[in-house]
């Protein structure tokens, strides 16, 4: 049985396969110049995706596989290919117009470009805008343009949540989020709880009291009592990031992440010359306005897409995305298709998360800024974490909610969620629109989340082996061989498990917290 499966399989995988490809070069083109053209394209190679899910030939010679004779991770692929035909010939019409919908929405958000005093901006200036003006006149104007994005889409999302959700209701789930995370996810969600529990109580007194630092500091600054949206995000002198984007806006930041990466033993430069790897990461108008790894083809070509600035959320941004991209090149091509990608989304997350902040964990910075500064910059790495887990927390609970409660009011949502996680007290607007995810990546958030704590677990490990990875050229070969080359013929606990000897948990995040914290 298991040898009639993979036949059928690798039959069906040789079609699917060139579609993908062809369906993930136009994405790149969209999200890269965002015009009308390149919209119909993307959408076109959309549904001759799910058209090869329309063959009921094709799906009766599934449905003939008895799942019961296959091991567990063919009866997974067995599974999400069933799922995936079910979901073309028995809701392809609701499929298509939920893609057609998220397009639309992708597109009137892609093209808002904010102003300032009349005058165009990029969503990166304005977070430049909100680390640097301390005038409170210009960080409000340049809140509310960011905020005008959110407005523009607010009420789409609201019509697009309940669209999604009678989609969810036909197959079997009270929410789409719920579908979602469990269908393509595979999270359990007593498990996510849990996750969820253990993580906020044994951290929220030190985040809050992070928290409560932090505004104390940006009241003081501004010689109010009470703080707006528009005051946070200001790195005041205190901050040794500031001290530390002075520096990077004299440096070329592509240079520094290449030469990071070189020291791990990846060729940034050899990647781009063959053509495995390309790079747009400057802005532009009609140009998506976030950061993206696109794995165009596995072990063969991946891509980034970002919009930079010389200062360290760009960097962070830039070796986040390139994570994605050694792990995408690292899956070996022998796999079979639908096992070259990643274990899970979780796992490439961990993995962009760990390179992300690893400016801040290790030395690289350590030939650009003093000894002192670069210590203050790495202790500086406890707040970041506060500050993530808080507002994964916010996001992940918004969406749960919204989705569970389609006519409540979500800018009243977001408010009351904002006091519990951010401990703050705010007036409502439509910033929870901006958070990409809840349009293009529905129930993703929860990924972020789990690789948080994914990350320290596999960084503690790859550190006892190799020391200071970004200072061990063996480190490329060992994460290839260890992690990235066997795909997701793995599976994500498993691949942890395997890799660092341990089951996966909350353990090595707590630790790191309640240690860090106190120092």
């Amino acid at each position: 049985m298991e040898k009639k499966f993979v036949e059928l399989r690798e039959s069906f995988s040789e079609k699917l396969e060139k579609i993908s490809v062809e369906s993930n070069r136009a994405c790149w083109d969209f999200y890269t110049n965002s015009n009308e053209e390149n919209m119909r394209r993307y959408e076109d190679t959309q549904e001759e995706y799910s058209n090869l899910f329309k063959d009921e030939d094709m799906y009766k010679r599934f449905l003939e596989i008895d799942k019961t004779k296959l091991n567990n991770h063919l009866q997974k692929q067995l599974k999400d290919i069933l799922k995936s035909f079910d979901e073309e010939l028995n809701t392809g019409e609701e499929m298509q117009k939920l893609r057609q919908k998220e397009n639309e929405i992708a597109q009137k958000y892609n093209s808002y470009i904010p102003k300032l005093d009349g005058k165009e901006i990029t969503k990166t200036e304005i977070i430049k805008i909100l680390q640097t003006e301390s005038d409170p006149r210009t960080r409000q104007m340049a809140y509310n343009a960011k905020i005008k994005g959110g407005d523009i889409i607010a009420e789409d999302l609201k019509e697009f949540v309940k669209m999604r959700n009678e989609f969810a209701n036909k197959k079997g789930y009270q929410t789409y989020f719920e579908y979602k995370l469990k269908e393509d996810y595979e999270v359990d969600s007593d498990f996510l709880k849990k996750l969820i529990d253990e993580v906020y109580s044994n951290s929220n007194n030190s985040i809050k009291q992070i928290q409560e630092n932090k505004q104390k500091e940006l009241k003081t600054f501004f010689k109010i009592d009470s703080l707006k949206p528009y005051h946070y995000g200001l790195l005041l002198d205190s901050n040794p990031e500031k001290e530390i984007n002075e520096i990077l806006n004299q440096n070329d930041i592509v240079e520094i992440s290449k030469t990071m990466y070189k020291n791990m033993g990846y060729d940034v430069e050899n990647l781009i010359s063959e053509k495995k790897l390309t790079l747009d990461l400057f802005p532009r108008k009609g140009k998506n306005t976030h950061g993206f790894c696109f794995d165009i083809e596995a072990g063969k070509d991946a891509r980034i897409l970002a919009n930079l600035t010389n200062n360290v959320t760009s960097l962070d941004t830039l070796n986040h995305e390139m994570g994605h991209c050694v792990y995408d090149l690292g899956i070996s091509i022998e796999l079979p298709f639908l096992d070259r990608t990643a274990s899970s989304p979780a796992v490439t997350e961990a993995i962009a998360m760990m390179m992300g902040d690893i400016i801040k964990r290790e030395d690289t910075l350590k030939n650009l800024v003093s000894e002192e500064l670069l210590a203050r910059f790495k202790k500086s790495l406890v707040e970041d974490e506060a500050g993530f887990v808080s507002k994964s927390l916010l996001i992940i609970d918004f969406e749960r909610e919204f989705y569970k409660n389609p006519d409540t009011n979500p800018s009243e949502l977001w408010r009351d969620l904002k006091k519990k996680y951010l401990n703050r007290n705010e007036e409502s607007d439509n910033e929870w629109a901006t958070i990409p995810h809840y349009l293009s990546h529905p129930a993703y958030y929860q990924n972020y989340f789990r690789a948080n704590l994914m990350k320290i677990q596999i960084y503690n490990y790859l550190k006892s082996v190799l020391g200071n990875i970004t200072e061990n050229k063996n480190s490329a070969r060992f994460m290839d061989e260890n992690i990235f080359a066997c795909g997701a013929s793995i599976e994500e606990y498993d691949l942890i498990k395997k890799l660092t000897g341990k089951d996966f948990s909350a353990d090595d995040f707590v630790e790191w917290m309640k240690t860090n914290s106190k120092n």
